[in-house]
């Protein structure tokens, strides 16, 4: 099975879908997702309500791939700096269409 090549467009894409959902949470309970996420992974959020751990996994899941594609741009802009010959203009930092390692 031929494997998908996902591009520094798509984590962008990614990351601002993920930013959105989890302002969305943010607005909805008044609480920033960093926080939240804390909460969650440390299992002080209560499991009772089928309908609010639905939403915890949501906005958690959003939460991991918010971080996961951040760190995957990060790393990626940094090789694509470190490749560079000369000081940078925007142009130059322009990586849409680079492929990022999987």
């Amino acid at each position: 099975m031929a494997r998908e090549t996902i591009t520094a467009e798509d984590l962008l894409r990614d990351i601002y879908e993920a930013e959105a959902a989890q302002r969305w949470f943010e607005q909805k309970y008044g609480l920033l997702s960093e926080t939240f996420h804390r909460l969650y992974q440390q299992g002080l959020l209560r499991d009772e309500d089928p309908d609010e751990i639905r939403e915890y996994m949501e906005w958690a899941g959003w939460c991991e791939i918010y971080q996961d594609r951040r760190q995957r741009y990060d790393q990626l802009i940094q090789q694509h700096l470190e490749s560079l010959t000369a000081p940078a203009s925007l142009f130059d930092l322009h990586v849409r269409e680079l492929p990022v390692p999987a």
